[in-house]
């Protein structure tokens, strides 16, 4: 069943445009008013250098990889946050991590490269989900600007310094990671030991 639309008819004040420019010049200059009425902190409009809005518990913002007390790396390579992604924006590369102050002799992964397109990034959250190991979280931070494209490419020690100093951290470089996995010599079957 059709509804019908009566057609209204406008009068010529409403056909000059010169009365509905001037409402809605009125309706402005009542909320002009009412924001300089207004107190700073209770108004609409934040004045955002010397201002910043109170963020809501769970806002998705900048990442950061977390790390252990000692500076290693959480992230274990697994790919999961990869996967989980759906705009495609991060890339891993999985190195071979052994040393037995940390590792008791077995192998582990981490990532020797672990990059973020954060222009790419839609900031779901679904990457944070996907972590079984809890290594990247997005927290409050969405201050990002560059002024190239390739500068939001976020790699690993970005990811990882990202809130360093909001926690009262020092800031990790390259250098101060442990090595990855040392070249094993090449075993020669003569000079294996069996079972004594």
């Amino acid at each position: 069943m059709g509804v019908i639309v009566k057609k209204v008819e406008l009068t010529w004040l409403d056909r000059s445009y010169v009365w509905p420019i001037a409402q809605g010049m009125i309706i402005t200059f009542r909320h002009f008013l009412k924001q300089i009425a207004t107190p700073t902190s209770k108004r609409f409009t934040i004045q955002y250098p010397d201002m910043k809005k109170t963020l809501p518990k769970g806002y998705r913002g900048l990442h950061e990889l977390k790390r252990f007390e000692d500076g290693a790396i959480k992230c274990v390579a697994c790919f999961m946050c990869q996967e989980a992604c759906p705009a495609r924006c991060i890339s891993i590369e999985a190195e071979e991590f052994s040393e037995l102050n940390f590792t008791q002799g077995f192998e582990e992964k981490r990532p020797s490269v672990f990059k973020i397109d954060m222009l790419r990034c839609i900031y779901c959250g679904m990457c944070e989900e996907a972590c079984p190991k809890d290594a990247i979280w997005l927290r409050n931070e969405y201050e990002v600007a560059a002024y190239d494209r390739l500068s939001m490419n976020y790699g690993k020690w970005d990811l990882i310094n990202t809130y360093a100093g909001a926690d009262g951290k020092a800031r990790l470089t390259q250098s101060q990671e442990s090595p990855a996995t040392p070249s094993r010599p090449a075993s020669t079957s003569g000079n294996q030991a069996g079972p004594s």
